[in-house]
């Protein structure tokens, strides 16, 4: 019987030798830290590389996926104990918890694991190559970036640096294309832009993550992207390749005409490239308009900066319609989907307006920026629907100049009638959910296009 073979026999031996060299290295290097002098940075990646050394096996090490969950949740759980409880605290604790920012990454660390295995337990390739980026790729980033860092940029949680995302790529590169390379079967092109589009996508997700989440983004997101660019063939990659620079390229150059700060600048390139790569080039046109126009109509008086979390929050709605759209192979959903663009640009005009007209009555400042976007956002959709489909042209505009209006002034009314019960009485996270409801809510008056051009 083979060492692997006895091992799968007997999991509870894999249990205790995970377990086992994940409080050893807690051990170590607390130890490092307090007589070697080991940054608190370096003790944190340390353990992430020796997680990431001993989960890479698991397919291997596991012949079922109820050690692993249990393993996982043993892990969350010494995780948690080691935040909580004084006594491990004050021993191995300066390990997670000394540096700086608030940080949950080395909970996330199994969960990833966990969905990954999960997933891809019975291709070990797609299992261990996200758990490489993560071990290798995000710790390299984070010296790279302590050691080396002049260049930074604004993140959520503080600032990162540019040669530290360079680090990323370049490290998280080579964790693809080494094993596609040796261990499948896919050629030398697609495997070096595979692992071309793979870095680059991960040094976004890392780019834009905060507390921790790095280490759900990269692994689960990396699986998720590799799974989809596999089959597809050079000359698709290359697309892919191209239209990924040129948003990010575009995104980066027109910065200055925006109010977002670095990590936001890479989380927009990073939805629009999704949104393209699920839906083409037609459903990029919504959040095109919205990120080249909203800052040029609707110009800030202050110099506060929006970060991805507003990114995120802006194009939520969209992308529920996208997926949607993407799962039911329903193209029509196009229409609800730039409403739902249409309406957060008219919120944004609500806000400056108020901010610089409040003597201003909610209707007025409803009705101009209900105006401007619709003409930005459903005027270049309706121009695509007027080529195709019946009835005639003019009951198709008809149909969606009214059913736009009505979703965008009737979001842009209600902002504005209720914008200071929406600023003095709820969190950010709060208002972001209201808004996102809203915008839900009048952008599925979109789906009653079909209905009335029956």
């Amino acid at each position: 019987m083979s060492v692997w073979a006895f091992v799968q026999a007997r999991p509870w031996l894999g249990i205790a030798f995970v377990l086992g060299t994940l409080g050893l290295a807690l051990v170590v290097l607390r130890w490092a830290q307090v007589h070697r002098g080991l940054a608190p940075e370096g003790a944190r990646k340390g353990l992430h590389v020796t997680m990431g050394a001993v989960t890479i096996p698991f397919p291997w090490l596991f012949d079922g996926a109820a050690p692993v969950v249990a393993l996982a949740a043993l892990a969350v759980g010494l995780m948690v104990a080691v935040r909580r409880v004084s006594a491990l605290s004050k021993r191995v604790g300066g390990v997670i918890h000394s540096v700086e920012r608030r940080s949950y990454g080395e909970i996330y660390f199994p969960i990833a694991v966990c969905a990954l295995y999960l997933l891809a337990a019975e291709t070990p390739v797609l299992y261990a190559v996200p758990l490489l980026l993560l071990g290798l790729a995000d710790p390299a980033a984070a010296l790279v970036g302590l050691r080396h860092g002049f260049v930074s940029y604004a993140a959520v949680d503080g600032r990162k640096s540019r040669e530290g995302s360079v680090a990323f790529f370049a490290v998280a590169f080579l964790c693809v294309h080494v094993p596609l390379l040796l261990l499948t079967e896919t050629g030398r092109a697609e495997s070096l832009l595979v692992a071309c589009l793979v870095g680059i996508l991960a040094m976004m997700l890392e780019a834009v993550s905060w507390r921790g989440l790095d280490n759900l983004f990269v692994p689960l997101g990396a699986y998720v992207i590799l799974t989809r660019l596999l089959d597809l063939s050079a000359a698709l990659l290359v697309g892919h390749l191209l239209v990924l620079v040129a948003l990010a390229a575009g995104a980066a150059l027109s910065r200055r005409t925006t109010t977002l700060d670095g990590s936001a600048v890479v989380g927009a390139a990073l939805v629009g490239y999704v949104t393209w790569a699920v839906g083409g080039t037609v459903w990029l046109l919504a959040p095109l308009g919205l990120y080249f126009t909203y800052a040029r109509l609707w110009p800030r008086g202050t110099a506060r900066s929006d970060t991805v979390h507003n990114v995120f929050s802006v194009t939520s709605v969209g992308t529920v319609w996208l997926l949607a759209a993407a799962l039911a192979s329903r193209p029509d959903l196009l229409f609800p989907y730039t409403l739902a663009y249409a309406g957060y640009l008219a919120l944004f005009g609500v806000g400056e307006l108020r901010g610089r007209h409040p003597e201003r009555s909610p209707a007025r400042i409803a009705r101009t920026a209900t105006v401007w976007s619709v003409a930005v956002q459903v005027l270049p959709v309706l121009a695509l629907y007027l080529t195709r489909g019946t009835p005639a042209p003019v009951a198709r505009a008809v149909v969606f100049l009214l059913l736009g209006t009505v979703a965008v002034g009737g979001t842009a009314y209600i902002a504005a009638r209720y914008a200071r019960a929406l600023d003095e009485e709820t969190t950010d996270f709060e208002g972001r959910v209201y808004r996102a409801a809203l915008v839900g809510a009048a952008s599925s008056l979109g789906l009653l296009a079909p209905l009335l051009l029956r």
